[in-house]
């Protein structure tokens, strides 16, 4: 009877376990409960006499200790200084009047610490038997600073060596332009670390910013760790007390301009395979803005990472990059969106494009509830690994005390997670992100530059340098590599080719020169490079004439007719060839690149061409086009310059129709009327 009632027992318990889980839709996951309040832990607070504010977070399961001092500071415009900050942060930890760098290092080297000092505060950690040590070391270096030389000259050289390296680094030139151009000159944001600041800081320098903000009363110092509050009071107040307090600077800055239409700048990288784009937009968004919550989902479901938007669009369908990011950040002073990629440099205008295209979908349309259920749970999870840190909770309390946060403010970030909804994460794209109002930036190769330009709504793209100053062209700058026989060829391309030119046999030439109220024609003959004629005549006098026959020559002037000598034969020859550019190394002229020149608002090369007589003059390039542009060259102790103009095609290659001669103050110009190419001219003409 027993061993029946226990087996009626056990079918019982099966059919209410079997009917209680037919009772279970598993096509369907478990309803989410409510999102719960987070129990971030206990932390005590208090305040010495002089200001400085501790808060203590108590955590004994490691014997560990840190020890975080942050100064509460507005923001300060470095300028032409720019880095002296950072020197003088860097610089506290190196020595005090009592120790020396390596004196320092091997006491904290020897308990097994760490000590850290910047602009902003210092920071300190180690076991949790050496914590009096560890405090005394890093109120030393905080309250006893030395500020040696030839440390300071140490930081100088490696920051040097940092910034040359950097010069080509995607990263270091888009943040530098992003400063220039986003928030300029007279903004914290907008100060950009150059060799020429580094060398305009002095220890000088670092001394005053340490003597003016490193005061108690700005400043926060949390302790984290294996510590009571009570052992925590004593110490700071032993070695913390005696930090005199005092006033410290308050700044305020204006908000950047808004921006307006699409903007595009560009660094150039010489054929570089990737271009580093970015989308930026700033705006007003304080931390404890409501807005910042539902912002940060939205920002996630955007570019995220794998799951955003950006990421499917340019990676998986496009395959332009391997990743695609964005970013939103809430600021004190000036809050930023952002997306970022480096994608392939021949799809650098397409893949802005697809940017903007997902910005438009997040802003004009609503997206799936799994997506964003999927990206709160995500955050969700972030937000609970990190609470796994004790220093988290140290860095709560810090956030609350600096931006006069609500006490429960993070206590509640579940609760707001879980209340942001599709309609919030449009509302937020609309307020804070606009493609149409935009800084589009590029790093890359600016051969795009002409692609890129159709995106701006102006047309244009402006071109900065690595340090993010705008580019302004040196009219004496010389691109590295270039050579004098590299700008000839590109003009003998230019006008039509070598073998084009090669293939004439004569040329006569017609036109008109103006000598004030006087009119002159002008007539030149050439035939294989060996036969030269000319005649200038006014009023049917021939003012002069010359006759090249290959061998001899007969010349005409002011109405005298005479053999041409030894001299004069050498330079008709020279004179003969129709196209010198064709063999001037032949021809015995030496080339070289002088310098360059800008004539009439085009940037020229100079080449320096001298002959075998010795006589230099000087030849004018067009950097963009090839053709020549002017002549400068010395006749009888008199300069004398030629300007080239009006370029006309006659029978596939290109001359210049108008010519201006300019000695002294006199100007002569000459206008070609008639120009003819292998007309199969006879001898008797050089005769």
């Amino acid at each position: 009877m027993k061993k029946l009632n226990k087996f009626l027992f056990i079918l019982v318990a099966i059919c209410m376990v079997t009917s209680v889980h037919a009772q279970v839709d598993r096509t369907k996951a478990p309803a989410a409960g409510p999102a719960p309040k987070v129990q971030l832990g206990d932390y005590d607070t208090f305040t010495l006499k002089n200001g400085l504010k501790v808060l203590v977070v108590e955590n004994h399961k490691l014997p560990k200790v840190n020890f975080s001092l942050n100064l509460n500071n507005d923001p300060i415009v470095e300028g032409d200084k720019t880095g002296f900050t950072s020197f003088a942060g860097e610089l506290i930890g190196t020595g005090t009047t009592t120790k020396n760098y390596a004196q320092i290092s091997e006491e904290i080297d020897f308990i097994g610490a760490r000590l850290g000092t910047s602009a902003s505060g210092a920071n300190a950690s180690g076991l949790s038997r050496y914590k009096e040590q560890i405090m005394a070391m890093m109120a030393d270096v905080i309250l006893n600073p030395s500020f040696p030389q030839d440390e300071f000259d140490k930081i100088v050289k490696q920051s040097l060596s940092g910034l040359e390296s950097s010069k080509n680094d995607p990263n270091s030139i888009s943040s530098n332009m992003r400063s220039r151009i986003v928030y300029g000159a007279n903004h914290p944001y907008g100060d950009v670390m150059t060799k020429a600041t580094v060398e305009n800081i002095t220890v000088e320098d670092c001394k005053n910013y340490y003597n003016t903000y490193f005061k108690p009363n700005v400043a926060v110092l949390a302790i984290v760790g294996d510590i009571t509050t009570k052992e925590a009071k004593k110490l700071v107040k032993k070695y913390f007390g005696k930090w005199e307090k005092g006033d410290v600077p308050t700044m305020k800055y204006d908000m950047p301009a808004k921006m307006s239409g699409k903007r595009v700048v560009l660094a150039n990288k010489d054929a570089a395979s990737q271009s580093l784009i970015q989308i930026i937009n700033t705006f007003e968004l304080k931390k404890g803005n409501p807005d910042v919550i539902p912002s940060s989902v939205m920002n996630s479901m955007l570019g995220g990472g794998f799951s955003g938007l950006l990421f499917k669009n340019l990676r998986e369908d496009k395959a332009y990059t391997y990743g695609a990011y964005s970013s939103i950040s809430s600021d004190k002073l000036v809050a930023n969106f952002s997306t970022t990629s480096n994608v392939k440099a021949e799809v650098t205008d397409s893949a802005f494009v697809q940017m903007v295209v997902e910005i438009d979908r997040i802003r004009n349309t609503k997206l799936e509830q799994d997506h964003l259920n999927m990206t709160k749970a995500t955050m969700a999870g972030d937000f609970a690994r990190a609470l796994e840190n004790p220093s988290t909770i140290a860095s709560f309390a810090m956030s609350i005390e600096r931006y006069n946060l609500p006490a429960d403010y993070y206590a509640t970030y579940l609760e707001k997670l879980d209340k942001v909804t599709l309609d919030d994460v449009q509302a937020m794209a609309k307020k804070y992100i606009d493609p149409n109002n935009a800084i589009y930036l590029v790093v890359g190769d600016k051969k795009y530059k002409e692609r890129l330009a159709k995106l701006s709504s102006e047309g244009v793209v402006e071109e900065y340098d690595y340090k993010g100053d705008i580019v302004k062209e040196d009219p004496n700058a010389i691109p590295e590599g270039l050579t004098a026989n590299m700008v000839i060829d590109t003009y003998i391309n230019a006008i039509g080719g070598r073998e084009m030119l090669e293939s004439i046999k004569d040329m006569s030439v017609k036109g008109e020169m103006k000598m004030g109220p006087m009119s002159i024609n002008v007539e030149q003959a050439y035939k294989n490079n060996e036969k030269f004629a000319m005649s200038m005549v006014m009023n049917g006098q021939v003012l002069q004439a010359i006759k090249y026959n290959g061998t001899s020559a007969k010349v005409v002037a002011q109405g005298q007719e005479n053999v041409a000598n030894a001299e004069q034969l050498k330079g008709f020859k020279m004179q003969a060839h129709m196209f010198a550019e064709l063999n001037l190394e032949e021809l015995g002229f030496t080339t070289k690149i002088a310098g360059t020149e800008m004539i009439d608002g085009k940037k020229a090369y100079k080449l320096e061409v001298v002959g075998t007589d010795g006589i230099t003059k000087y030849d004018f390039y067009c950097a963009s086009t090839g053709l020549k542009l002017k002549t400068v060259a010395q006749q009888n102790g008199m300069a004398i310059t030629m300007l080239y103009n009006d370029y006309k095609d006659v029978d596939g290659l290109k001359f210049p129709f108008s010519t201006l001669t300019k000695m002294g103050s006199q100007e002569m110009p000459l206008t070609i009327t008639s120009l003819e190419l292998n007309k199969d001219i006879k001898d008797e003409l050089f005769n």
